[in-house]
């Protein structure tokens, strides 16, 4: 007889169609009493958690593997049952050959009582035998709770120690690394939460903060709710202050201390639809004489959060302008005659130079300008070869003169000079790169930047760059995790970068050491923002409908949830039939980390998060 070998393909084609069985039909094929254990979240965890092996795995569709269309429904569970049965006809055997006595020690540890001696070619006897066993124990009085079929895996992996299924024998070690499938990371058992020091062990409950959540009015006219929201962004000092930018002339700058969160009505059978926008006071950024179709494209703090440089561009006009406004509401400079919108604004880390980028066309490519408020001078430098318009461009600083600016194939750094501005270091990057996104470390001194094609790059001070594959596709945000201290860094401290990508995933990874992430997360969809707390213990993620709130040294639960509503104004710039990445989104921290800012079209809420 002709024996089928198990390979990695095999092992984990087998656990990725549980895994979709299990989330897509698993009410009509559990019992009653175990789906009342269940939640919708459960369910859906067990689709995130294949999509998250198929990832790994790299494998584009596990369907077009030869040997799948052969694989009936349940084919995982058929398969462990029957290894089950030939464990008990090997028990049976051994009890019948050599007299065994006592306790007899099945597949799983000792079984309760020695099952009668079996032949071996009733196995259907042993199967109905084992059925009623299951059918007999007792009902009634408190019972172990049942383990998840995700096996606890609920938000994402953490690499620390290593899982029985990554060091299953099961073939020739096809990926040369001992694996059943080429992975980045190792998947823990899921670790339970203690609260101190002999105080027992726990498991933190996920907390919901639809109750805890305020809606501000961003229009005028709330009739209408025409303003698109395009940036929100908390004062870096002051937690109660929060500025927005976005169309129709919005421009604002809200003082928050005074607001609450509304009334949770849903417990009274009230209609909660629709929320009531609260209007807290606020102080205009743009001029009186401003037209209500300004757009406002970008605005940027500085770091001690005493003023605040604002972006504009009136849609009948050809110019944009930049305006830089006190905590007051007071203009004290002015910077005008640009020729094109401005698509992002920079400080320097001493607050002395903003850094100006707008795209002027295809040909002469991004115009860099870098202006002294305080002496109105400035200095520009045309950069060809950088469509603004249809690609992403950032630029971030490096020092108080140097900055690096990015997009496309294009990774520069210049320096700013009092006459002019000067290219220096061009980094060695690939053909069709496409790097959309770069971030500075100043207490590494480390510059990473990311690609739509998925890869992350870290790159040191001499311009050398190590690469590596973080997500499959679009990378959407990335992050370096804040650090409060002013001690040097050691040869062993870590520093943690967070990228999020259209994979639906997460990743936090030591940049000093990036073979592997440190942690990950998948959330539901495409994640569309991410952002730590100012303290760099927490970091929420965000996709189209829902957020996520993370402790970032303990990622297998997270903290808090907040699931967006159905409200006409989430939904305002975009037809039905349109697609949802043409939503407009911002999420950010206030200065103390309890209040986060998400902000889709022309809806703004602000969450509480208890910590």
């Amino acid at each position: 007889m002709a024996k089928e070998a198990l390979d990695s393909d095999r092992v984990n084609y087998l656990i990725w169609r549980y895994l979709l069985e299990s989330g897509q039909s698993a009410a009509p094929t559990m019992s009653t009493v175990y789906l009342e254990k269940l939640t919708w979240t459960d369910l859906l965890d067990y689709r995130e958690t294949a999509i998250r092996l198929q990832k790994e795995w790299n494998l584009e569709n596990p369907q077009h593997l030869p040997f799948a269309p052969h694989v009936t429904n349940h084919a995982l569970v058929s398969v462990l049952n029957k290894g089950l049965l030939y464990n008990a006809c090997e028990r049976e055997s051994a009890r019948t050959t050599r007299d065994v006595v006592g306790p007899v020690s099945g597949f799983f540890g000792p079984l309760a009582h020695p099952r009668p001696a079996v032949d071996e070619d009733d196995f259907e006897n042993v199967r109905k035998r084992q059925i009623d066993d299951d059918q007999n124990q007792p009902q009634n009085g408190p019972s172990g709770k049942r383990p998840r079929l995700s096996n606890g895996y609920e938000n994402g992996f953490d690499s620390t120690p290593k899982s029985p299924l990554m060091e299953m024998d099961v073939d020739e070690d096809q990926n040369g690394d001992g694996n059943a499938y080429p992975s980045p990371e190792q998947v823990p058992s899921p670790a339970m939460v203690t609260s101190g020091p002999e105080t027992g062990t726990q498991i933190d409950k996920t907390t919901e903060l639809a109750s805890e959540t305020t809606f501000l009015d961003i229009s005028d006219d709330s009739s209408t709710k025409n303003a698109v929201l395009l940036q929100c962004d908390f004062n870096p000092k002051n937690p109660t202050i929060l500025a927005v930018a976005g169309t129709d002339a919005l421009a604002r700058m809200w003082t928050l201390s005074r607001m609450t969160a509304a009334p949770d009505l849903s417990s009274s059978g009230m209609e909660t639809d629709e929320p009531s926008p609260q209007r807290p006071p606020y102080l205009s950024l743009l001029d009186e004489g401003a037209p209500s179709t300004t757009n406002v494209t970008s605005l940027s703090w500085t770091s001690d959060g005493k003023l605040i440089a604002v972006a504009s561009e009136p849609i009948d006009d050809t110019t944009a302008k930049v305006d830089i406004w006190t905590l007051e509401g007071t203009p004290i400079s002015s910077f005008s005659g640009l020729e094109a919108s401005v698509i992002s604004l920079q400080w320097n880390p001493s607050n002395t130079l903003l850094l100006v980028l707008s795209p002027i066309s295809i040909t002469a490519g991004v115009l860099i300008t870098v202006w002294l408020p305080t002496t109105q001078e400035s200095r520009q430098y045309s950069l060809p070869g950088l469509n603004g318009s249809e690609q992403e461009v950032q630029a971030v600083w490096t020092s108080n003169e140097e900055f690096v600016l990015c997009g496309g194939d294009i990774l520069q750094a210049f320096y700013c000079s009092e006459e002019a501005i000067s290219p220096l270091r061009k980094y060695e990057t690939r053909e069709g790169h496409a790097l959309s996104k770069v971030a500075y470390d100043t207490r590494s001194q480390l510059l990473a930047t990311a690609s739509d094609t998925g890869m992350i790059d870290i790159w040191d001070q001499q311009g050398h760059g190590r690469s590596f594959n973080a997500h499959q596709g679009l990378i959407t945000a990335l992050v370096w995790q804040p650090y409060q201290g002013s001690t040097p860094l050691s040869d062993n401290d870590e520093r943690l970068l967070a990228s999020s990508g259209e994979d639906y995933a997460i990743s936090i990874w030591n940049a000093r050491s990036p073979a592997k992430p440190k942690s990950s997360m998948t959330m539901s969809s495409a994640v569309i923002g991410l952002a730590f707390t100012p303290d760099g213990a927490f970091i929420a993620g965000a996709t189209i409908d829902k957020i996520w709130i993370w402790k970032v040294d303990d990622v297998h639960m997270p903290r808090a949830t907040w699931v967006r509503g159905t409200e006409a104004g989430w939904q305002t710039p975009r037809s039905h039939d349109s697609a949802a990445d043409e939503d407009q989104h911002c999420l950010c921290w206030d200065a103390d980390g309890q209040k986060l800012a998400y902000g889709v079209n022309s809806q703004l809420a602000v969450i509480n998060f208890r910590r």
